[in-house]
């Protein structure tokens, strides 16, 4: 797999925090998302931290746009990959390479504030993994999404009760805003094969069933529209999303062996190609 890796060699900062931020044609919204994290984050971490922008075969200018930030501020790491990997699979390249001893996940969208993350991180002293959520006590609803969004996210939650009963005390899955110590994920990655926006669940269910302790925290959140991946497929993604979650049931199952028969391959790639977006 060939992959661009822009980063800055004299760095020598023992690095605390990474922060991960997968990115697909973004090229509307991903300066000022930048912009507003490294603000934020030089003044409270100062170099102690890293930007990981993680481009999935984007095809206008965020490589390009990123690549030139990068050279502006040494705390932004810029990792291009040419083909799509899909949400999941840029988190998963991410996790090899970041540096920091906590990551913290975050989207290329404004839905999430630079405090709100900085708040998770220190949320972590006494659990292994903090989980952002918009419907857990304390959270804010700043702008809410539209209301099949919102029905959809719901079914979704459910339905992954019902499939993982450890997870029943996790009301959200898919806010973009997490922190997870790096031993965990080092734990946990040959079990994270989840490439698409399901990622989420993998990530969370497959830490609890180490043993490590999740905690979710409601945040501050509000939905932004411009310039979405999601509001534009929303019914090809929710259809790619179940589909994993079935994946995941029987990978954690006695028929974990049909994950590899060519019929559940071909039906994987199949969806995989009329679901990404």
């Amino acid at each position: 797999m060939s992959v661009e890796l822009q980063t800055h060699p004299a760095k020598t900062v023992q690095l605390r925090t990474s922060i991960i931020m997968p990115a697909y044609n973004e090229e509307g919204r991903i300066s000022a998302r930048l912009q507003s994290l490294v603000s934020y984050f030089d003044e409270a971490l100062g170099k102690a931290y890293e930007l990981l922008v993680v481009m999935d075969g984007c095809t206008d200018r965020t490589a390009q746009m990123v690549s030139q930030l990068a050279k502006d501020n040494c705390n932004i790491v810029a990792v291009s990959f040419p083909m799509r990997l899909g949400k999941g699979g840029a988190l998963i390249e991410a996790f090899k390479i970041a540096k920091g001893d906590i990551l913290l996940l975050t989207d290329a969208d404004d839905s999430i504030r630079p405090q709100e993350l900085l708040r998770l991180a220190k949320e972590m002293e006494n659990c292994d993994f903090v989980v952002g959520s918009r419907y857990a006590k304390g959270s804010r609803l700043l702008v809410r999404e539209p209301f099949l969004r919102f029905f959809l996210g719901r079914a979704f939650n459910t339905i992954t009760k019902l499939l993982f009963w450890r997870m029943r005390g996790i009301n959200d899955t898919q806010c973009g805003c997490k922190a997870i110590k790096k031993s965990v994920v080092e734990k946990i990655r040959n079990d994270l094969f989840i490439t698409g926006f399901a990622i989420d669940v993998n990530l969370i269910y497959s830490a609890m069933r180490c043993g490590f302790k999740v905690k979710e925290v409601g945040v501050a959140w509000m939905h932004v529209e411009k310039g979405s991946k999601v509001s534009g497929a929303l019914m090809k993604l929710v259809l790619g999303m179940f589909f994993s979650l079935v994946k995941l049931r029987l990978y954690y199952s006695r028929l974990r062996c049909t994950l590899s028969t060519m019929p559940m391959k071909a039906l994987s790639s199949f969806l995989w190609n009329l679901t990404k977006a």
